[in-house]
């Protein structure tokens, strides 16, 4: 298809660059005016630009001819990390914090390595794909090194509980209806991911279950000299805020 997007292309390592380089940017500058007037300008800055792109990605799958219920529900974890990377912004509630740092860091990263997107760079879905993305991560990434979020063994807990919480409600849908949100359902992304490689289902749903969490152990344990701190009291802003 001509203008499509193709893994590993140029344009795909183009993309990952010029992302990766707008992370560095917000945690780089975030961390230097941390406490500033600056500091806070940049924060409000980006959670309006979180607000913006994840209010978008709802209304877009969710008018006409969008519109389909075996894709447009914000089921998928992506979705609902965006919706949590919103929250982190707007508050220090610790369990939004939690669910973004697993899911964002953990799992959203993916969208970034092996994206199922192949519309090409002339379509609104093509921007809106990445920008959704990128608002996930650079605020996991955001939430770490500026406001100093560290994660102790409790939300490890946290994390799996929600993960069981939310196969219990994605993995009947999908196999009810024939979905396959979170891609648990008995279906494969059209363009190639992990999970082509984790065997048929419903076998591939432990491998699936086993990766993840092994992954959310590895990123609470390079903390583990941290996880008895208590975290700061005070946001980017430099000013106090309950957490």
């Amino acid at each position: 298809m001509p203008g499509a997007f193709h893994s590993f292309s140029p344009l795909h390592f183009a993309i990952l660059a010029g992302y990766a380089c707008v992370t560095l940017a917000l945690a780089l500058l975030g961390l230097k005016w941390r406490g500033s007037s600056r500091g806070t300008t940049l924060h409000r800055l980006w959670t309006a630009f979180v607000v913006i792109v994840q209010g978008l990605n709802i209304v877009y799958w969710a008018t006409p001819p969008n519109l389909e219920p075996a894709t447009s529900l914000p089921l998928h974890i992506c979705d609902l990390a965006g919706i949590t990377a919103v929250l982190v912004m707007a508050t220090r509630a610790r369990v939004w914090r939690t669910v973004l740092y697993y899911w964002g860091l953990g799992l959203s990263t993916q969208a970034f390595l092996t994206p199922i997107i192949t519309d090409g760079p002339g379509t609104f879905r093509f921007h809106l794909f990445f920008a959704s993305h990128l608002t996930i991560v650079a605020t996991a990434v955001y939430d770490v090194v500026v406001r100093r979020y560290r994660p102790a063994w409790r939300d490890l807990f946290v994390i799996t509980g929600v993960m069981f919480a939310w196969g219990a409600v994605v993995i009947p849908l999908d196999i009810a209806m024939g979905w396959n949100y979170g891609y648990v359902g008995n279906t494969k992304p059209l363009q190639p991911t992990l999970i082509d490689k984790l065997g048929t289902w419903p076998l591939r749903l432990v491998w699936m279950f086993i990766i993840a969490e092994s992954a959310f152990v590895l990123m609470t344990a390079v903390w583990w000299r941290t996880a008895g701190v208590k975290p700061h009291s005070s946001d980017a802003t430099g000013k106090g805020a309950a957490g």
